[in-house]
């Protein structure tokens, strides 16, 4: 597995969905728009995301939710695996910010079927959920039913957050994660790219040339050691 560090995020994960997603491309304007939110979040856990990209369609999980289970996050990414054959190429985002207009960070190549197994082992139970409203948030006993109903003190309803039943559990887990990506070999992202659309960089005609040169040069010389060396044997 590889990491490509310091790319922009969003025009090679677009590229890269353009070598393998055939149907649902439109799913990746939802990525982007989440992407672009996370750089901007304060939350450093809203800028480890894992990108799944499918035949017919994308999804953008944040990490941290993949491995809680019981999670729409945790769900969703085990679907794939369980559930059909589809290919899916996975990778690990990790957001480092926005320059210029652009989304900036890291991606890290995984092994989907391998990072699957690997989920189910480890993930954690899930505890109370967190409810975030517009003007605050509270926490809800897990078995309670989620209304998503206004609060007289906080406001409209924005969204749910599954909490670990462990969470000092599932901050060794991220860690774990980090760790062993920080390792994979560093790769070139638009070398990649050529070799999922099947466009991978040839050698130049001129280079072509020149190494047919050098073996007619080589050849001859073997073949000149090859007599001299016959005669020398009695």
């Amino acid at each position: 597995m590889q990491k490509f560090e310091n790319v922009d995020i969003l025009k090679s994960l677009k590229a890269i969905m353009q070598t393998h997603t055939q149907h649902f491309q439109s799913d990746f304007d939802i990525d982007m728009e989440t992407l672009k939110q996370a750089a901007k979040s304060p939350n450093p856990e809203d800028k480890k995301q894992l990108w799944l990209c499918r035949p017919a369609g994308t999804w953008c999980l944040r990490e941290r939710d993949t491995f809680i289970k019981g999670s729409r996050e945790h769900n969703t990414f085990c679907f794939y695996a369980e559930q059909t054959r589809d290919k899916i190429l996975a990778y690990a985002v990790e957001l480092t910010g926005i320059e210029k207009g652009r989304v900036t960070g890291n991606l890290y190549e995984l092994d989907y079927k391998k990072l699957y197994e690997h989920v189910k082992d480890v993930s954690v139970p899930a505890g109370n959920t967190k409810l975030i409203y517009e003007n605050g948030e509270r926490t809800q006993e897990a078995e309670r039913r989620i209304t998503g109903d206004a609060d007289p003190n906080l406001g409209k309803f924005v969204r749910f957050e599954e909490q670990p039943k462990d969470p000092a559990a599932l901050q060794t887990i991220l860690r774990d994660e980090k760790h062993s990506r920080e390792h994979f070999k560093s790769g070139d992202i638009k070398a990649h790219i050529e070799k999922l659309s099947g466009k991978e960089k040839k050698p130049s005609l001129r280079a072509q040339l020149a190494q047919d040169k050098e073996t007619v040069k080589i050849a001859p010389k073997k073949q000149a050691a090859k007599t001299k060396n016959k005669g020398l044997e009695v």
